[in-house]
């Protein structure tokens, strides 16, 4: 027995250790073993019936040894483990199946079809002219192919033209962006559309055409687009237009410009206008031919073929050193005689113009002000200096300023100078180093001032009333300066300034009780506590200028009522803040001076009171005018006394308020 357990235990462990698995008998082979419900007691208290287990040889024993329980493990405990699939299987085989199925869809789709909308399956074809002379009409067809399998919906036509473009229908209308419907557009379907334009622009340059398609499809809200465009070259327009213009100035200096308009058409050119559009700072002293609109507009007519035309712009500029300006000269056409614009323009030339900082700068200003026009109140002194500046890293020598008057309103017996002489002879003044040992020369970078004063004539004088006046100054400034050669070098620079007199407007209230525009009544003299009317007359004059949205206006005191108004004077009372207004609207010039003078009158109650006995009051407020000169382009205005109870038909005495 103990042999055979010997020589199972060896097997058993040959088993184990060995690298290789021994082949086994059939006998060897166990049968898997099936779950059981039997329960293996694990102590003594759990053998309930007595006498059961083995007999321990003690006779009459009442303890009984159980059998022992042997359990054996299950076979599966002693199976080889299976293995495990790797991860490149896994990945080879998920691959052969992603190729299988991206296979099947693809055939489906090729075999079967779908409905899609790719903007690549649309095409916008443009044909256009390579060459467009300007001013004459060029057609361009554009065609639409849908390639798509599904229809497009909603379909428009977006045209975005170049600047230049016009109705080919009416030239004076503007293109600048078209829109044109059409619908729907089926699958294989090509839609042809014509569009006709005029363009202008300067000879050679290059214009672009674009074209947009904007569409939508069936089962979706998003608009989709497609572009495409076309080029083009201008050719000869019918008038060409050139500029012949400095490419640097001096500030404050006078340049030239020349603007040459030549007819290159076969046939006439009807209605010829030039447009200039200056820049800020820029005025014209001078223009031949003289144009309309202050020198910015010529009309220049019929143009035969080959016919041209020159017009001489001469003007200053007022710009910081190295500041750039550009200058525009449109050449067309436009047939209403009341327009001073170019309505259909043919070209459009710039030119830029370079300012530089002069070596030598003068400047003026009057009560103040600065600038190329300057508005001040007429018939009163004005206070003016003169400002001048080495600009130069050199001295300069022998510095003289030379400011004139010009103009009919200037009053000459009043001009004066500080530290200059004024020559009567020419109106004008001159500082020189004669009267001021400084400016035999002058330091670099060194800068100085004078003052001057000079009054305007008031209006009227000698019978003479002057219309839109005006005082030009002029300033002339120059100095001596050595160059690298020792040379002397003559340095200039000049400044100007346009003094606009604002128009005189005056207004005077009188009262009267026995004459005038109404009936009054009540006791004269005004008796406190009694009411008397009075009739309250306004008279406004004006002097040089239009002042437009003229109105007067007074406020009544609490002791007196307003009664009413001539008719159709103008006057109107509002209760609330008790004013009188007039509503003058234009009070041209020369009104009271050259014409007779503007009046209204209203009519108004006195209850004077006790504490006024002894006095004459006030029956109104004073009086106010205002309005905006035309010419001047700045407010006026003018006030008066109030009218009070002495009136201009009462005798001596008649206008104190007596007692009750």
């Amino acid at each position: 027995m103990a042999k055979e357990d010997k020589g199972g235990v060896e097997g058993l462990k040959r088993r184990l250790y060995t690298r290789k698995g021994t082949p086994k008998s059939a006998s060897e082979e166990r049968t898997p073993l099936s779950a059981s419900d039997i329960h293996a007691p694990t102590s003594w208290s759990e053998i309930h019936t007595q006498g059961e287990g083995l007999d321990v040889g003690v006779e009459n024993s009442d303890v009984s040894i159980p059998a022992p329980v042997t359990t054996l493990p299950p076979l599966a405990a002693f199976a080889e483990p299976k293995k495990r699939m790797s991860f490149a299987t896994k990945f080879f085989i998920g691959s052969v199946g992603f190729f299988i199925v991206a296979t099947a869809a693809a055939a489906a789709l090729f075999l079967g079809g779908v409905n899609t909308t790719s903007p690549q399956n649309i095409t916008i074809d443009i044909l256009a002219p390579s060459l467009i002379d300007g001013g004459k009409a060029a057609t361009f067809e554009i065609i639409i192919t849908n390639r798509n399998t599904t229809s497009l919906n909603l379909v428009d036509l977006v045209i975005d033209y170049p600047s230049g473009a016009r109705d080919a229908t009416d030239p004076t209308k503007s293109l600048t962006h078209d829109r044109i419907s059409i619908g729907t557009i089926n699958s294989g379907q090509q839609i042809k559309k014509t569009i006709t334009a005029v363009f202008y622009g300067q000879e050679g340059t290059t214009e672009v055409l674009q074209a947009g398609l904007e569409y939508s499809v069936s089962g979706s809200n998003a608009v989709f687009e497609k572009q495409n465009q076309a080029s083009f070259t201008i050719g000869s327009a019918p008038v060409s237009l050139t500029v012949d213009a400095p490419a640097q100035t001096t500030a404050g200096d006078q340049f030239s410009m020349d603007v040459t308009v030549r007819s290159n058409a076969t046939v006439p050119v009807d209605n010829v206008v030039v447009e200039g559009q200056y820049p800020f700072g820029f005025s014209v002293s001078n223009a031949s031919p003289s144009g309309s609109a202050g020198g910015t507009f010529w009309r220049l007519g019929t143009m035969s073929p080959g016919e041209s035309h020159t017009i001489h712009i001469v003007g200053s500029i007022d710009a910081a050193d190295g500041d750039q300006r550009v200058f525009k000269f449109l050449v067309g056409s436009n047939s209403d005689p009341t327009d001073s614009h170019v309505t259909v323009p043919f070209l459009t030339i710039p030119q830029t113009l370079t300012v530089e900082k002069p070596f030598i700068t003068g400047s003026i200003s009057v009560d103040g002000k600065t600038g190329q026009n300057i508005a001040v109140a007429a018939g009163k002194t004005l206070q003016g200096t003169v400002n001048w500046q080495n600009n130069l890293t050199d001295s300069l020598s022998d510095l003289q300023l030379t400011l004139s008057f010009s103009g009919p309103a200037v009053d000459k017996s009043s001009i004066n100078a500080q530290n200059g002489f004024y020559q009567s002879g020419n109106t004008s003044i001159i500082w020189s180093k004669d009267r001021d040992s400084t400016l035999a020369s002058v330091a670099p970078g060194s800068m100085g001032s004078y003052q001057f004063s000079f009054a305007t004539l008031p209006p009227g004088v000698q019978g003479m009333l002057i219309t839109n006046p005006t005082v030009t100054l002029n300033l002339t400034v120059s100095a001596v300066r050595q160059d690298q050669t020792g040379t002397a070098q003559t340095v200039a620079s000049a400044a100007s300034a346009t003094i606009t007199l604002a128009s005189q407007i005056s207004i005077s209230a009188q009262s009267s009780h026995s004459t005038g525009a109404f009936t009054n009544m009540g006791p004269i003299p005004p008796r406190a506590e009694s009411a008397t009317s009075y009739t309250v007359t306004w008279t406004v004059k004006n002097s040089a200028n239009t002042v437009a949205n003229t109105n007067v206006q007074t406020v009544l005191p609490p002791y007196t009522t307003f009664l009413t108004a001539q008719e159709g004077s103008g006057i109107t009372y509002d209760a609330g803040s008790r004013t009188v207004r007039w509503s003058m609207g234009d009070v041209k010039a020369g009104v009271g001076y050259t014409t007779s003078a503007r009046q209204a009158s209203f009519q108004v109650s006195l209850i004077p009171s006790a504490s006024q006995v002894g006095s004459a009051p006030d029956l109104t407020g004073s009086v106010t005018i205002s309005g905006q000169d035309r010419f001047a382009q700045v407010e006026v205005d003018a006030s008066a006394i109030a009218p009070t109870t002495h009136t201009t038909d009462a005798g001596s005495g008649m206008d104190i308020v007596v007692p009750k």
